[in-house]
């Protein structure tokens, strides 16, 4: 009667071992394993090949390092861009950007209660002369609008968050969006995933024919804003 037990005994603690190993090696094998592509690159992660949609996070426009994450947020950034104005002859314009700053909320943006949260952007033009924009992302969610500008063409100028400056969100290539503003502001993806992740956009309000009514906008990771052209 006892031999029975014994090979019961034995049969059970084999089985015991077996899958301790297979859940040692299992372990093992994942802590060895390689780090994946959105790990190594989070960028990778904005795009999906399948659907031909794109996650376009708010560090694409401030030039931050992102995370990943596909979430809307206005993090701490200090950064320096330098845009190339394409068609013109001289050095890359530089934009300064800083923030989140907090206001009183003079828009209508109303998700975002009494306060509200923008970036600061500076940048000198020899036509232009300086010039300084506030932007947030917008009362539809889905970009980043100018809520506040000063330049020396028209003064100091407060915009009600309606429209958009810059695609935020999901966006698929060749997509086209339309803001009910006085003028109307329309943005149409020309490269939603180009070469090292750069986004392309055209922006036109109203008729886009006055001068930078009608433009085309490059962001890049890392980067920011990159370059621009008028729209031919």
């Amino acid at each position: 009667m006892k031999a029975p037990i014994a090979i019961h005994t034995f049969k059970t603690l084999s089985i015991t071992a077996i899958i301790s190993l297979i859940a040692s090696c299992s372990s093992q094998s994942t802590d060895n394993s390689k780090p994946s592509k959105a790990d190594e690159n989070p960028w990778a992660n904005a795009y999906n090949e399948q659907s031909k949609e794109r996650f376009i996070p708010v560090e694409l426009f401030t030039g931050a390092a992102w995370d990943g994450k596909h979430e809307l947020k206005l993090a701490p950034v200090e950064n320096t861009a330098c845009a190339q104005a394409i068609g013109r002859n001289r050095p890359c314009d530089t934009y300064h950007l800083t923030g989140p700053f907090t206001a009183k909320n003079q828009s209508k943006i109303a998700w975002v209660g009494e306060e509200i949260k923008y970036y600061k952007r500076t940048f000198s033009t020899p036509r232009g002369g300086p010039v300084e924009s506030h932007f947030t992302i917008n009362n539809s969610q889905d970009g980043l609008v100018r809520i506040y500008d000063k330049r020396k063409r028209w003064g100091e100028r407060r915009y009600d968050g309606l429209g958009s400056k810059f695609p935020l969100g999901y966006w698929k290539q060749g997509e086209v969006r339309h803001y009910k503003t006085r003028a109307g502001i329309r943005i149409e993806i020309l490269e939603l995933n180009g070469p090292d992740n750069c986004l392309t956009f055209r922006w036109t309000i109203g008729e886009g024919r006055g001068r930078n009514d009608d433009n085309v906008y490059t962001f890049c990771p890392g980067r920011g804003f990159s370059e621009f052209r008028h729209f031919d």
